[in-house]
């Protein structure tokens, strides 16, 4: 038994105390890569040592070297949003339109066209990036929400049930929401081929979309924060 899954187990049963606290500290510290500097760096070390005493997160961390480790906690993340409320994912897509608003055009383009694990990386690394430049309040906000999604899929909670049909119908309401025919019929010709859109046109289409969902009423707006987290 190595060192630390020893240390681990004696955690979890409440023994071995000052050995516990500084293999915590050494987690914690090893997870976060943001400088104390980095107004991301306390909300990171406070959700972290929250996920520490979560036996089913320190097996999942066993053995990884911490640039594997934060992957694995980014995964764990992003498989969670599905499984969180609908309101919490509302929040989360106001804080997402808030960061698309901030991104250079080529940056928020890249973002919306990103579909391979390589292009969702590095745009994760530009959204870290704007994200220390909001408010205090919405950056302890969105590790809140990752920490409750990372909880819920360690925990297997059930997936939040929305529908092809209420998605669909969601999606409807929202463009009508535009103000005219012109940027009805250019959102659907980017949402068509996004892929091939030009950066301006796929930033122009996701920062519509993040922009006009507070105006969708509910349940609408829930359902489109919930497929906005689907890959």
């Amino acid at each position: 038994m190595t060192r630390m899954l020893r240390v681990v187990v004696l955690c979890v049963l409440g023994l071995g105390l000052a050995a516990c606290g500084k293999l915590q500290e050494e987690l914690a510290a090893s997870q976060n890569p943001f400088p104390k500097s980095s107004p991301l760096h306390a909300p990171v070390d406070r959700v972290t040592r929250k996920l520490i005493h979560e036996p089913t997160y320190m097996a999942r961390m066993k053995g990884l070297e911490p640039g594997k480790a934060r992957e694995m906690g980014a995964t764990l993340s992003m498989n969670g949003l599905g499984r969180l409320e609908l309101p919490m994912l509302e929040r989360r897509a106001l804080l997402v339109g808030q960061l698309l608003e901030k991104l250079p055009e080529a940056q928020c383009g890249e973002i919306a066209k990103a579909v391979t694990p390589a292009q969702v990386s590095r745009t994760t690394d530009r959204m870290l990036e704007t994200l220390a430049t909001l408010p205090q309040g919405a950056i302890d906000e969105w590790f809140d929400i990752a920490y409750a999604a990372t909880l819920a899929e360690l925990q297997q909670r059930p997936k939040t049930q929305v529908t092809e049909a209420q998605v669909n119908a969601s999606a409807t309401a929202l463009v009508e929401l535009l103000p005219n025919d012109a940027e009805r019929e250019r959102i659907g010709r980017v949402m068509s081929n996004l892929p091939g859109a030009t950066d301006a046109d796929a930033c122009w289409a996701v920062r519509t979309m993040y922009t006009t969902l507070p105006e969708l009423p509910e349940p609408q707006r829930g359902h489109f924060a919930w497929a906005s987290t689907q890959q």
